[in-house]
């Protein structure tokens, strides 16, 4: 196709004179497949981002392996064989903690404070006591605040039925020094989980709990088959499915907005070959091929959708990266929490960009944008110039 043709057909895009009607529809379709494309990726972004740091956020403070059952040696010797692999020894119970704000359910892990700074997530926003050596309690901010206590007040624990009277079981309380409160960035753990003095539960747990946290290093689960263990999926299994399945029908649901959008531009684009019959005619008549006339309109139809692919990629990517920003300001200006974390686990919106997730999007709205630009072209190889000129 030569350059006069090619300009013809860009300026079929710009003739808002001429043209309005067309211009107006090209404009609507072209905000249809920006807002489709946008909003796809955004949701993309946000839901990758979610998944991959509630599994960051619960490996960080679980570990990746949790074993159960075993003895030191055994622990040992995995050691050897994973030396940068940290591994916290620890005993569960579950406690209650009661002052004048109310009482709260509460699982707690006793460890040494040395096994408690290996824990990753727990340390990366902690605010502490330093050289304390009582009795001491890290807390999680959530529950800092319900309960209305700060760094150095105390906190009673009671452990249910671990002591036996003539009447029964009765509570065994104890006052914990809140040595340091954590902040994790999930909301279930800032509430319900503490860490505390190795020596309380020692004597009435079963068996201690090993964690593994792999860190740098990738724990071949051969080497832990002798033990009994759990990974973060097999704790989290319906977690992790409920969310690839939630991915992939938001998926399908916001692609139908792309395709709603092609086929906007399939009726904009026959409209417009309708109006412009007279000069295909006139075009034949000068001896420019059928293909040719094809062509010029197909890029016609093309690059409009090439623009609208364009911009809605960069506008989803913006979106994505101040998505936290963006909920913020929303939830200021409607006065209503777009973002429970008691719901939604993590403290902030995340995101992540995936560039296969981008590649896959931007592929589909070429190929919808392909179809598009093709189907309304077959019309001109109905014309018939008698006719038209008749």
């Amino acid at each position: 196709m030569n350059n006069i043709l090619l300009k013809l057909s860009i300026s079929y895009i710009f003739n808002f004179k001429k043209d309005k009607a067309f211009s107006v529809s090209t404009i609507l379709s072209s905000l249809a497949l920006i807002l489709g494309i946008s909003i796809l990726i955004t949701v993309m972004s946000v839901m990758n981002g979610f998944r991959e740091e509630l599994i960051k956020s619960l490996s960080g403070i679980n570990g990746d392996f949790i074993i159960y059952e075993t003895n030191d040696q055994e622990i040992s010797k995995f050691q050897q064989t994973y030396p940068d692999a940290k591994i916290v020894k620890n005993y569960q119970q579950r406690v209650i903690t009661t002052n004048d704000r109310g009482i709260e359910g509460l699982l707690m892990k006793s460890m040494t404070i040395e096994d408690f700074y290996k824990i990753p997530r727990l340390n990366e926003n902690l605010f502490e006591i330093e050289n304390f050596t009582e009795s001491w309690v890290f807390i999680g901010t959530e529950l800092a605040r319900s309960l209305d206590v700060k760094v150095g007040d105390s906190l009673q624990i009671s452990i249910p039925g671990s002591s036996m009277t003539i009447l029964g079981p009765v509570l065994n309380s104890h006052i914990l020094i809140i040595k340091g409160i954590f902040n994790t960035g999930v909301y279930d753990y800032d509430k319900y989980f503490i860490y505390s003095n190795e020596n309380y539960f020692k004597d009435i747990s079963d068996y201690p709990v090993f964690e593994v946290y792999e860190g740098n290093t990738k724990v071949d689960s051969k080497d832990l088959s002798p033990m009994i263990y759990d990974t973060w999926s097999d704790q989290n299994q319906s977690l992790a499915q409920a969310l690839a399945t939630e991915k992939n029908v938001m998926f399908i649901i916001l692609f139908f907005i792309i395709l709603i959008s092609s086929f906007t531009i399939i009726s904009n684009q026959i409209f417009f070959i309708k109006e412009k019959y007279k000069d295909i005619v006139l075009l034949k008549s000068l001896g420019i091929s059928q293909m040719q006339i094809c062509s010029m309109f197909f890029i016609n139809s093309f690059l409009v959708s090439i623009f609208s692919i364009i911009l809605g990629t960069s506008l989803g990517l913006m979106l994505s990266i101040n998505i936290d920003s963006i909920e913020n300001f929303l939830s200021i200006l409607l006065n209503y929490e777009l973002w429970n974390n008691e719901i939604r686990y993590l403290a902030s919106m995340p995101y992540s960009i995936q560039i296969n997730d981008i590649l896959f999007i931007i592929s589909i709205s070429i190929t919808s944008a392909l179809i598009a630009s093709y189907i309304p072209i077959l019309r001109i190889l109905k014309i018939k110039p008698n006719l038209v000129l008749r």
